[in-house]
């Protein structure tokens, strides 16, 4: 997955679609929810669902890859409400995963038990109210206890933020924000306000929590910025437990920090 999408007609307002992906673009975000919940997937008839995965299927089929390692007899399904892509991407279509048309409405079969659903650059061109209510959607047809992954990355993949969202008594509860990126660069705090989730990108002025957070985290990597000398990844890891320090709900496994993760459990959802 990873394209800007669009949705049927009947949902919250079309929009057009470039559809754009590129290989490895959601590697970092796969890895992650591996790390994240491991034993999400261990279960029997596990489905795990790519929505809007572009023109050409082709981090579908790579997160396929990674997950089959680890959890055998998992079943991907990519959806896509455009039928010219889900009829071109029945080429890699195998007895393990396939490819639907459908939307937030998911296409689902009888049996089919989704516990993981990545939505990523799914809901950037849509008004920030409609975000809610296609979270909710997507709740409803999943597992209790099912994982959605719904964000935006940049077109390489090097930076991105995703909302955690997790089936809880049938409702819609936040499991926290992640920030992920690479370390090709300098690193400043604020560059991830370009690809906050939908709900949350707007919200970033003087009164909201996550206007806040960057006001934090900005302050910490100042204070840490002597550790740039030594590298991105150490100036990064310094920041994250200098904000630490200063926020609430910050994980600060050391190991996550070194892959570029920081999650933000404590995050405004709505």
């Amino acid at each position: 997955m990873g394209t800007d999408w669009q949705a049927r007609e009947t949902g919250p307002g079309a929009h057009e679609t470039r559809g754009k992906t590129a290989t490895q673009r959601l590697r970092r975000l796969d890895q992650f929810l591996m790390a994240f919940d491991p034993g999400l997937l261990a279960q029997p008839n596990s489905v795990v669902v790519d929505l809007g995965y572009g023109r050409i299927p082709v981090t579908t089929q790579e997160w396929y890859r990674r997950l089959v390692k680890s959890y055998p007899d998992i079943r991907m399904l990519g959806v896509e409400r455009d039928i010219e892509r889900v009829e071109a991407a029945q080429g890699m279509a195998h007895s393990a995963m396939c490819f639907r048309r459908g939307d937030f409405q998911l296409p689902l079969k009888s049996g089919e038990q989704v516990r993981l659903l990545r939505a990523m650059n799914v809901l950037r061109q849509y008004d920030e109210e409609a975000a809610p209510g296609a979270h909710a959607q997507l709740v409803a047809q999943m597992c209790e206890g099912g994982l959605i992954a719904e964000g935006t990355c940049d077109p390489p993949g090097r930076m991105m933020v995703v909302s955690l969202l997790r089936r809880t008594n049938g409702t819609v509860s936040s499991e926290g924000l992640l920030f992920a990126r690479s370390f090709h660069g300098a690193f400043e705090p604020r560059a991830f306000q370009a690809v906050l989730p939908k709900h949350l990108i707007h919200r970033v002025v003087d009164g909201h929590p996550i206007h806040a957070f960057f006001e934090q985290w900005s302050r910490a990597a100042q204070l840490s910025r002597a550790r740039a000398s030594f590298g991105t990844r150490q100036h990064f890891v310094a920041s994250c437990e200098a904000l630490a320090k200063e926020v609430g709900g910050i994980d600060t496994r050391r190991s996550w920090l070194r892959n570029g993760w920081l999650l933000w459990r404590d995050a405004p959802y709505c």
